[in-house]
């Protein structure tokens, strides 16, 4: 055989025992050699100068692959289906690398397929070495011999180490690891891969004169190069330095985990950092404390005096609080005018007396610029071990504690009661709940009848969302409802409601064949989603249903933000024909004044009108009912509970009521029977 040196670059290919080829920049094929003619069927005549025809989309795949090896010298593709000269599907991984031929720029590809077993021969690894002499001027390269000494090592990673090649001959390859106590650990990674899957890809710290502070970071691919009885004789290691890319992801991670004003941990970065530490905690039986505190009306303090004194303040509050917090602790600062600082070991009685001391020396004047600047600062803080079972629950709960607190008054050290860790912990049941809820259909629907008041006739329906806990018993829509809005499921379940509330009544209006409406509460999320008005189409569509049968009953708190947005999406539904309703009227600001403009169908008079009228027969809800019929519109009277109500609202010109005085809220088959009941009544 000749010497490789004399081989020229396609008779090199051709020696190769994989199938590979050399294609230009534009994806034209250059080199072509005899075991990719057998793989793919195509001949070398066939395929030279012409686009390579194995890759479909070829221009989608060099727009992909450019930008890559510009960037990278070389990449492998995943495991990628290629196309076979018959039309069937060769799969494979592609091992791509930039190159160039007589000034000629494109991409050397060789093609390693499903099941391809054989590892390269000695005399295959030394025409690879061969290769790599074309390349060494694009990757920093070395080989090892079998127990993992430096054998070989090209200029360019002697140039990077700033160490000559006899110094690094002999020496095991694994002492150039930037930190000796990561050694042990690296290489037992590498060399248990090289055992089990043969090849070795990742992300190395090396020690370099280039980055004497930090480490120059190498992506490396170390293969095994085997004799033929399958015995491992060589490494060989190649990679390119990756050490700009860790020092742009160290400074994302800086200004996504620190504060950037501070230099602190803020929330997410405290909480990926010790997410492990109530292990520890358990582990030696210790004691932890979480407290936050927050400068009170931090947001006045910034909008009074400037962003660049609220930034000193800060900074000062900072420098004070360290001061003031015994060392073993840690202060951070999750966001604005919110600190936080995690004790270990002291006891609450000691833990408390430390942020009473801190709330003192924080509330003392700060001489910033030429103001002097006195804050109030309220404090929440929890305490473990209780029933958490994560850091971040943790810290949920001193937020707990100190919103409690503002509620009494700014100020305050709130420590987590027994209450409101009990009632904390059954929130984070009910969150974890509502997802099977929502997926296992544990959430039901009750209707509350709907009369008409001149003839006690029963016109319609409001749908009522109801959920039944296997442990917890039966959850109301208060509890649950305000925790689907935050949790960002209120509009899937509300999605829900919709399609089984008009399929419901679809049903019952078939079967008892008299005019009946349901009407459904739409959250405000809901009433924003994007989705929203294409489940009311669909409805619409696939039900068959008459929309103006169906009352969509929103919040006079959303209404009243009068926003260009919420007007249209009224007049959008009402396009539909859907009809609209104001819920809870009266409970907000200024109705009289904008319920003109709206595009709605009905009123609906909170119960608490009812009520003030009896105990002090206030002329307020008759004046309501006055305004909603001047403004022709549906008014209906909600919680009528006595006959004396129902008597006065007769007298009025409201439209109709529901409540307790004539039906509750009941499950479908009861309400069967009332309609056919009501059905055979002398008033049907």
């Amino acid at each position: 055989m000749a010497s490789l040196r004399d081989l020229s670059v396609d008779q090199f290919i051709d020696a190769l025992s994989v199938p590979c080829c050399y294609i230009s920049q534009d994806g034209t094929v250059l080199l072509w050699n005899s075991h990719a003619e057998v793989l793919f069927g195509w001949e070398r005549q066939e395929v030279l100068h012409q686009p390579l025809p194995v890759v479909q989309q070829l221009d989608q795949a060099l727009e992909t692959w450019t930008p890559l090896l510009l960037q990278y010298p070389f990449s492998t593709t995943a495991m990628t289906p290629f196309q076979h000269k018959d039309g069937s599907v060769i799969y494979a991984t592609a091992y791509l690398q930039s190159f160039s031929l007589e000034d000629v720029y494109g991409y050397f590809l060789a093609f390693l397929p499903k099941g391809f077993s054989p590892l390269i021969s000695t005399e295959q690894f030394n025409l690879l070495h061969h290769f790599q002499e074309m390349i060494k001027q694009s990757t920093h390269y070395l080989a090892t011999n079998a127990k993992g000494e430096i054998v070989d090592i090209n200029p360019s990673l002697c140039q990077l180490l700033d160490i000559t090649e006899q110094q690094l001959i002999g020496r095991e390859w694994f002492e150039l690891i930037h930190d000796p106590s990561d050694q042990d650990g690296i290489s037992r990674n590498v060399l248990k891969s090289l055992a089990t899957n043969r090849i070795w890809n990742g992300e190395m710290p090396i020690s370099c004169k280039q980055h004497e502070q930090d480490a120059c970071w190498l992506n490396l691919t170390v293969v095994p190069i085997v004799s033929e009885k399958n015995e491992v004789i060589q490494y060989t290691a190649f990679g390119f330095d990756v050490s700009e890319k860790k020092r742009l992801e160290k400074e994302v991670e800086l200004l996504a985990y620190q504060n950037e004003l501070t230099g602190l941990y803020n929330k997410k970065g405290f909480l990926r950092r010790y997410d492990s530490i109530l292990q520890q905690i358990d582990e030696r039986e210790g004691l932890l404390h979480i407290a936050l505190f927050d400068i009170d009306r931090f947001k006045i303090i910034n909008e009074s005096f400037g962003s660049r004194v609220g930034n000193e303040l800060l900074i000062q509050i900072k420098e004070r609080a360290l001061h003031l917090i015994p060392e073993s602790s840690l202060l951070f600062h999750p966001m604005g005018g919110l600190f936080g600082v995690m004790f270990f070991e002291q006891s609450k009685e000691e833990v408390f007396q430390v942020l009473r001391h801190l709330q003192h020396e924080l509330q003392r004047p700060f001489r910033i610029y030429h103001h002097s600047i006195m804050v109030s600062i309220s404090v929440g803080c929890v305490f473990y071990p209780s029933s958490t079972s994560s850091l971040e629950e943790l810290y949920t709960r001193a937020e707990s504690a100190l919103f409690k607190g503002k509620q009494i008054g700014v100020g305050t050290i709130q420590f987590v009661t027994k209450d409101m860790d009990a009632a904390f912990s059954r929130q984070i049941h009910i969150e974890k709940a509502m997802y099977r809820a929502l997926e296992e259909k544990h959430f039901y629907l009750e209707y509350q009848p709907k009369y008409e008041l001149a003839t006690d006739r029963l016109i319609g329906f409001e749908a009522l969302l109801r959920w039944h806990h296997e442990e917890l018993g039966q959850i109301p829509p208060s509890e649950f409802i305000p925790l689907a809005e935050e949790m960002a499921l209120i509009v899937p379940i509300n999605n829900w409601v919709i399609l089984e509330a008009t399929k419901q009544l679809k049903a019952w209006k078939a079967e008892f064949d008299q005019p009946l409406s349901m009407a459904i509460n739409i959250s405000p999320n809901q009433f924003r989603s994007d989705s929203f008005l294409n489940t009311l189409r669909n409805i619409k569509q696939q039900l068959q249903l008459d929309p103006s049968d169906v009352i969509l009953e929103i919040t006079e708190s959303l209404v009243m933000q009068q926003t260009d947005e919420i007007i249209e999406r009224m007049e959008q539904i009402k396009r539909l024909n859907y009809r609209l309703s104001i819920d809870d009227f009266g409970t907000g600001f200024s109705s009289l004044q904008y319920l003109k403009s709206f595009p709605v169908d009905e009123l609906k008079i909170d119960k608490v009108f009812l009520d003030d009228w009896m105990t002090s027969k206030s002329h307020l809800l008759d004046v309501i009912v006055h305004l909603g019929k001047s403004l022709n519109l549906h008014v209906v009277a909600e919680g009528v509970e006595d006959e004396e109500m129902l008597a006065h609202l007769k007298s009025t010109d409201c439209d109709s009521f529901q409540g307790y005085l004539y039906a509750r809220p009941a499950s479908p088959s009861a309400i069967e029977q009332l309609l056919r009941s009501s059905k055979n009544s002398p008033n049907a």
